[in-house]
């Protein structure tokens, strides 16, 4: 389950998919008995699950965005476009100052470079002279965290125990 909660990022869907590596195991225990590694198996096995569910995830996901793409357009960056989507999602604009103030000064300057000033991710990897996949990955991170300082602050600020 550690392993899949740390695949998929849900501890929900963790749940699911180990029930359904153990229900694999269960309906193949018989061949099981003589096989040398089961452990093995039963790793591979979840693996393929959390690869399985993860792309079918990304499948609903496009489905859902309905992003229209033709060959030549502007929007020819898949990647940035479900990005995009995204960081709409993030709730931040409510506790913008109070975020800032708590994220690193270089964390506040990738936040200004993207979110303030516009600029592409090809243009912030040339001013800060690193991989635009690693940039990417950094954003990444970057996201995650103003998501998890917007809950806290939210629940720290506006929400009482009675509610929870």
């Amino acid at each position: 389950m550690k392993y899949l909660y740390y695949s998929v990022g849900n501890i929900e869907d963790a749940k699911d998919l180990t029930q359904e590596v153990f229900v694999i195991v269960y309906n193949r225990i018989e061949e099981l008995q003589n096989h040398q590694n089961i452990g093995g198996f039963i790793y591979q096995t979840a693996k393929f699950v959390a690869a399985n569910f993860k792309r079918k995830a990304l499948k609903k996901t496009l489905k859902e965005t309905s992003v229209d793409i033709e060959i030549g357009s502007k929007h020819s960056d898949l990647y940035e476009e479900l990005i995009t989507i995204y960081d709409n999602e993030i709730d931040a604009e409510q506790y913008v100052d109070n975020v800032l103030l708590l994220l690193s000064q270089e964390k506040q300057q990738l936040y200004n470079f993207y979110y303030v000033e516009n600029r592409s991710y090809k243009e912030i990897a040339k001013i800060l002279n690193v991989n635009e996949a690693s940039l990417r990955m950094r954003y990444v991170r970057l996201r995650r965290e103003i998501k998890k300082l917007t809950h806290n602050i939210a629940e720290e600020k506006f929400v009482t125990n009675k509610q929870l």
